[in-house]
């Protein structure tokens, strides 16, 4: 059996995995790395004016060429770092996930072989290997972690998940999980973005009950949120702490109006009735003319991380009409992305705040990745024999690795830091 880190192990983002057994080869995730994207050009939908060589060496999409010919394309979730390349790497074979991943999958590759797989199936993903997905909660719905069943052994790869009991909209399956664990795993590939965080992730009900606080809390002037447009558990909460303090809810943003509208449509996400969506720069600026009393609205934006183009960003600007007033209040419910690029972002859309003197609250979030303790849950509940941390700077996987160490696991021996273009084999 053998193991390539294609992409992911050397930042956050543009992830992709190869699993080899004898003469097969299958994929796991094909994302694109948003912050480097932001820097060149930010807009996923212009990605197509480079050639696939550029993005590469960009550091924006994986070396997917490494691989040589893959049997199967598996997506874990529909996180852009995580499905994103598919549109331009183009994978010439079955692509497999669920079907909510899928939807997001087909937005941009519409030739793709997409089969959407319901949770706990195996499925032939090559002719010596078969694959499950199986159920996790993470920040978007249908998240996967998936297991690879071999010949050498199972390969489970968790890239993103946390464990949260009451989430609205999905739950762990630990019963599943422990059932892997009581077979033979061979390697668990998972993330590390929050490894160093002590602890394990709160609920997404931490964050349900912040923002019921605080929307009720303001009185006066137009309340502003903005969060990820996938994360629909927390649009959900949004919506509902709108309509506990009776104020009228508007959508704002091309991401939000897509993902908005997928997740109504499996079910996922209700919105009230007086509720209105606008796609285009537009249709938002249409929408802010129908506000007259300030206080009985909540928009809901896109620009959690200061994005240029993101509708919170267009706002201050002015290039979408709009006039900030000292009552007004606007709720980050996403935290900065650690990278420098989100840092310089996030920092400028906050400073034009407060310089208009609007009234700021942050930090009405949880994290979708899992902590410290979560990680080690995992570890005892699958009990792999080898570990290979990814999703993550060197940073953040030498962390896990030390992690691993105090289960009992050696670096190098059964832990292995991999980087981007490099392979180990069992």
């Amino acid at each position: 059996m053998k193991i390539t880190a294609v992409g992911g192990y050397k930042a956050v983002g543009r992830n992709m995995t190869g699993v080899t057994v004898g003469n097969e080869t299958i994929a796991i995730d094909n994302g694109i790395r948003l912050d480097t994207l932001q820097m060149y050009d930010g807009d996923t939908d212009r990605l197509r004016r480079y050639k696939t060589e550029e993005l590469v060496n960009l550091d924006i999409i994986p070396r997917v060429d490494i691989l040589g010919n893959v049997s199967s394309q598996l997506i874990s979730h529909g996180h852009l770092d995580h499905v994103g390349a598919l549109a331009i790497t183009k994978p010439n074979a079955p692509i497999f996930g669920t079907p909510y991943t899928l939807e997001i999958g087909r937005k941009d590759y519409k030739n793709g072989d997409f089969h959407a797989v319901p949770y706990n199936q195996a499925i032939d993903v090559s002719r010596n290997m078969s694959a499950e997905f199986v159920e996790i909660t993470h920040s978007i719905p249908q998240a996967s972690i998936i297991n690879v069943k071999t010949k050498e052994g199972d390969v489970v790869y968790a890239a993103d998940f946390r464990f949260d009991n009451k989430s609205a909209i999905a739950q762990p399956d630990y019963k599943k999980l422990k059932e892997i664990g009581s077979g033979n795993v061979k390697a668990l590939i998972v993330e590390s973005t929050r490894v160093k965080e002590p602890g394990k992730t709160p609920s997404e009900e931490v964050v349900r009950e912040k923002l019921d606080d605080v929307v009720e809390f303001i009185e006066e002037g137009l309340i502003i949120a903005t969060t990820f447009s996938t994360h629909i558990e927390r649009v959900q909460a949004i919506l509902d702490a709108a309509q506990k303090a009776g104020r009228i809810p508007l959508l704002l943003g091309r991401s939000l109006y897509t993902q908005a509208e997928l997740a109504e449509r499996f079910g996922l996400l209700t919105i009230p009735p007086e509720a209105k969506t606008f796609a285009s720069g537009k249709a938002a600026k249409n929408g802010l003319k129908m506000i007259e009393k300030r206080e009985d609205y909540l928009l809901i934006v896109t620009g959690h991380q200061g994005e240029p183009k993101s509708v919170l960003s267009r706002m201050i600007t002015g290039e979408i009409p709009f006039k900030f007033k000292k009552e007004d209040s606007v709720l980050f419910c996403a935290n900065t992305i650690p990278s420098p690029i989100n840092v310089a972002t996030r920092y400028a859309v906050e400073t034009k705040l407060q310089n208009l003197d609007v009234r700021i609250f942050k930090d009405l979030h949880v994290s979708g990745h899992a902590s410290k303790e979560d990680h080690r849950r995992l570890i005892r509940m699958l009990k792999p024999e080898h570990i290979i941390p990814c999703h993550g700077d060197m940073e953040m996987r030498s962390a896990y690795a030390v992690l691993a160490a105090e289960e009992g696991y050696d670096i190098n021996k059964s832990v292995h830091l991999l980087n981007n273009e490099t392979s180990v084999g069992f």
